[in-house]
């Protein structure tokens, strides 16, 4: 993608909610995952001081020409693990407002061409942006134990070796170069049971694959365990997740630090119930509907 057109293809989610959690008389919020810019836009718009973040160079560009107009928003390219390495040091421990929304965008499903989707025919890649390590390298040169501790940990398959010795088998004879020849690895060794479902059986490998390649659930670990220095006291953090790793984390966190009448913590949770999109959203946005939002306030 080297000529980046302005287009928009990825609606935010839970947009009202997330805006409804942002403290009274705010000034400094952080977006860690920009995407296109949907979330930071309605947070500029409220005249906030927004510090944004963008692993993806490509994806970081459409948001710059989305929000050129705006002089409060300060954007990074890199990983939200990164936020006390590259904020001035004058934001740090003061910032009112944090969100997390965990989920893929809609940009690297339908236009990044790395291979994320197994219903287009593109290049085992699955990078999401500054790293090293490629989906290709994963299928291709991993050996079968970790092939099934990725498969095992990051998509929950009951009998990874069943898939990590097919996709051995197939590699002997040739590389593995892209999705769809991955996707038809997986359909034609899954059960039967499971082939013409709802899921197709291919996507919880992809899932596991695209986790492994972009190191996402240390990531996001190593992030929120740092969000007690981001953020000031009474400062609120919103966390969008949208499968079980993701929200697992999140609320093993939120719990461990909860303060209680029995137990010190540094956390008030704000919504004792995972919050969840409306109907009308999810029939306006299908791609919300597996989505999950926790927030708690910093004591």
């Amino acid at each position: 993608m080297n000529n980046i057109e302005y287009e928009i293809i990825h609606k935010p989610v839970m947009i009202n909610e997330v805006l409804s959690f942002i403290p009274e008389n705010s000034n400094i919020v952080i977006d860690a995952t920009l995407g296109e810019g949907g979330h930071t836009k309605a947070m500029l718009d409220l005249n906030l001081e927004v510090h944004s973040f963008e692993r993806d160079k490509n994806i970081l560009e459409i948001a710059k020409k989305r929000l050129s107009n705006y002089k409060k928003f300060h954007y990074y390219n890199d990983t939200y693990d990164k936020m006390t390495d590259l904020l001035p040091k004058n934001i740090i421990g003061n910032v009112d407002f944090v969100l997390y929304d965990l989920g893929v965008s809609m940009f690297h499903f339908k236009k990044a061409e790395r291979g994320f989707s197994f219903n287009e025919n593109n290049k085992l890649d699955m990078r999401l942006g500054i790293n090293e390590k490629n989906a290709y390298q994963v299928i291709n040169q991993y050996d079968k134990n970790n092939l099934e501790r990725v498969f095992k940990e990051y998509g929950e398959i009951k009998n990874p070796s069943k898939i990590a010795d097919a996709i051995i088998k197939e590699r002997e004879k040739k590389n593995i170069e892209t999705s769809k020849e991955l996707e038809n690895i997986i359909f034609h060794n899954s059960d039967k049971s499971k082939k013409y479902g709802k899921i197709n059986p291919a996507t919880l490998i992809f899932q596991a694959v695209r986790i492994e390649v972009n190191d996402e659930l240390n990531i996001l670990k190593k992030s929120i365990e740092n969000i007690k220095n981001i953020l000031k006291k009474y400062g609120v953090i919103v966390i969008i997740s949208y499968h079980s790793l993701e929200d697992r984390i999140v609320k093993r966190f939120f719990k461990d630090n909860e303060k209680t009448k029995n137990k010190e913590g540094i956390f008030r949770l704000i919504n004792s119930k995972v919050l969840t999109p409306t109907i009308e959203e999810i029939k306006l946005n299908p791609a919300s509907r597996s989505a999950k939002m926790r927030a708690a306030q910093l004591l």
